[in-house]
């Protein structure tokens, strides 16, 4: 008696189970289904072969092949997105399964995400609309001014990012560069992206003498200016004069450089531009002399995510890296850069995911004249 109440209990808990769930035999022949189920896939599915709902054979095809290798390897089923097909309404939907092999009999739970796949299917739309008109908005890879010549590499963290380089040339051998590091990801740190490369391209009067800072204050209100946007950019603003050998710029709440053999840190710490605080942000240029054949390096904090760096603080891995620019200063930036980033285990098909859990970015650039 005792026992033909606990199976009865235990009917009634699955028959009520707020989720569809049905069992098969090894086979996919369906012995028992709850009400949702039977709600989704018809009253007479009991003793039909699971087969018959499924609305793609490329992805059956899929899950009898991991179904079958967790049996032999004795281990749990994993969760499956799958596309199934109510073949009494017609209604086509996508489900998320979970498939348990328990001895002979295969327990299936899952559930209706039709609207989460189409939500994502559109948010994966916009996402990748807006990859193309961010990397239509990207500089040339390397370019050679004659005076200068430049190499870069970007890896962002999801299928867009918030790093920005460029190089814009204002006059014969006058310069402006840009490494920028806007916070947060994807779609709101592309949009801040782009509004920063706007305005630089916009006003290349920014690159002629001490209104540079004043360019920089600009861009610091202008952003600040902007209604529920919060993102703020970390920055290396430079201002190149190859007719006087010098480069001017302001470090803002950035990472150091290389130059040479050396790393440069920034004199005095000042603030990201656009960051909200409770007092006025003052930008101030530093300079330092260039030579022919001296090489610059720039890169953002991405770097400091690298799985092969998590142990080290940002000094050991700056020294690191100024390590391999040494390592292969006879190459030219554009090599050197590959060689960098082979080093780093960036070029593979791992994805970027597992490689850094930020946005990345490297520039090598080499002064000609």
């Amino acid at each position: 008696m005792k026992n033909i109440e606990t199976y009865d209990f235990l009917r009634f808990i699955v028959e009520e189970l707020p989720m569809p769930l049905f069992v098969t035999d090894i086979n996919d022949k369906i012995l028992l289904a709850n009400s949702f189920a039977r709600a989704l896939m018809g009253d007479d599915i009991i003793g039909k072969n699971a087969n018959e709902f499924l609305y793609s054979l490329a992805d059956k095809k899929k899950v009898n092949e991991k179904v079958q290798n967790r049996i032999e390897t004795g281990k749990e089923i994993d969760t499956y997105t799958i596309t199934l097909k109510n073949k009494e309404t017609g209604n086509v939907f996508v489900a998320e399964l979970f498939i348990h092999v328990a001895g002979n009999y295969k327990i299936v739970v899952f559930k209706d995400i039709t609207k989460e796949a189409e939500a994502r299917k559109l948010v994966n739309y916009m996402e990748t609309n807006l990859k193309r008109i961010q990397e239509s908005l990207l500089p040339e890879e390397s370019k050679d001014f004659g005076c200068l010549e430049y190499s870069y590499f970007y890896l962002p963290y999801g299928m867009i990012g918030g790093d920005y380089f460029d190089i814009i040339k204002i006059e014969d051998k006058k310069l402006i560069g840009i490494m920028a590091d806007i916070s947060g990801h994807f779609s709101p740190a592309a949009m801040v992206m782009a509004i920063v490369r706007t305005l630089f391209h916009s006003r290349k009067i920014a690159g002629k003498g001490r209104r540079f800072v004043k360019f920089i204050e600009f861009l610091d209100s202008y952003l600040l200016s902007l209604k529920n946007i919060s993102n703020y950019v970390s920055g290396l603003f430079c201002r190149i004069d190859l007719t006087e050998k010098k480069m001017h710029y302001i470090n803002a709440g950035h990472l150091p450089f290389i130059l040479n053999e050396k790393v440069v840190y920034p004199a005095k710490s000042q603030f990201p531009v656009g960051l909200k605080i409770p007092f006025e942000k003052k930008y101030r240029e530093e300079t330092i002399e260039l030579k022919k054949g001296d090489r610059l390096v720039f890169f953002t904090d991405g770097l400091l995510t690298l799985s092969k760096f998590r142990d080290k603080n940002s000094s050991e891995v700056i020294e690191e890296i100024k390590d391999l620019v040494l390592q292969f200063k006879h190459l030219s930036s554009k090599e050197c850069l590959k060689k960098i980033t082979a080093e780093l285990n960036l070029l593979n098909d791992i994805p970027s995911s597992l490689k850094n859990e930020d946005d990345l970015t490297i520039s090598i650039i080499d002064i000609k004249e």
